[in-house]
């Protein structure tokens, strides 16, 4: 399958290219700057010029996109560049695969969608239903992102997943946020005391691209399980309070709920991070 992978220079984007190369795909990376020593192909593209747009899905016969490319945070650039080009970037693309026929799209949302760097969860598991609250310009772009992914679905019939990704760190990130986390745990409740291997939300990509007759719509996507040696619902108690409504917490697995992703296309993480467990890259 042709796939353009945009912002495959990034954090994840690099390994979503690896997998799917490895996977047999033709796979060109759309980004601003190259990655050294990734294969597949590059076209540089900048995603809120429309003419770069569709030469690139036109020029490499794409079948499926992962979108990636974003700026990957509030506070690398100005809040209005941030949310102006993320949510341009992101209509850009869904409306030239509308009109290029493209219709299967792997669409990089957020867990930043549910606000957990400001306030407790409504209740846990939080499972996609959760009420959005974006408390910065990113998330706030990820969910207008969201709201065109939901326009192009039913005008256009695109089938489009949107990951809500969580604390996705490359390999070798995840062993030091650990020790810090494992130092403090308060440190770890923005992110549910949870990482992400790029190396499994990689797979995520490639099996929701791969897959048929998955539903469109969001999906949480991220590790297996807390990290840290405590069960989750004791960190929960912990640091959130008593009162924090509990419908299943079993365990040490992770307070986001990611069975509608395990259902829909078969996402199981690979590479289970704790204190005494960890999978450095080869």
């Amino acid at each position: 399958m042709n796939i353009l992978v945009t912002g495959g220079s990034g954090r994840i984007g690099r390994y979503v290219v690896r997998d799917l190369v490895a996977a047999g795909h033709t796979v060109t990376n759309a980004d601003l700057a190259p990655s050294p020593g990734l294969p597949g192909g590059f076209l540089r593209v900048d995603l809120t010029d429309p003419g770069d747009v569709y030469q690139a899905l036109a020029y490499t016969k794409s079948q499926a996109v992962v979108h990636l490319g974003a700026w990957a945070n509030a506070g690398v650039v100005p809040d209005t560049r941030t949310y102006g080009d993320n949510v341009r970037g992101a209509f850009t693309l869904f409306q030239a695969c509308a009109d290029l026929n493209i219709k299967r799209i792997v669409n990089a949302s957020s867990a930043q969608v549910y606000g957990f760097a400001q306030a407790a969860p409504s209740y846990l598991p939080v499972d996609e239903d959760h009420p959005f609250r974006p408390c910065n310009s990113y998330a706030a772009a990820k969910v207008a992102a969201e709201v065109a992914a939901e326009y192009f679905i039913q005008q256009f019939g695109l089938n489009i997943l949107s990951f809500r990704f969580m604390g996705v760190r490359m390999p070798n990130e995840i062993a030091g946020e650990i020790e810090a986390m494992a130092a403090d745990p308060a440190s770890g409740s923005w992110l549910l005391w949870t990482r992400t291997d790029a190396r499994d939300a990689a797979q995520a990509c490639r099996l929701a691209v791969e897959a048929t007759g998955v539903p469109s719509g969001p999906y949480n996507i991220t590790g297996a399980r807390v990290v840290l040696d405590h069960p989750a619902a004791e960190l929960v108690a912990t640091h959130f309070g008593a009162d924090l409504e509990i419908r299943g917490l079993d365990g040490y697995n992770s307070p986001l709920d990611c069975s509608r992703a395990q259902q829909a296309f078969g996402y199981q993480p690979r590479y289970v991070w704790t204190q005494t467990q960890q999978h450095p890259e080869a």
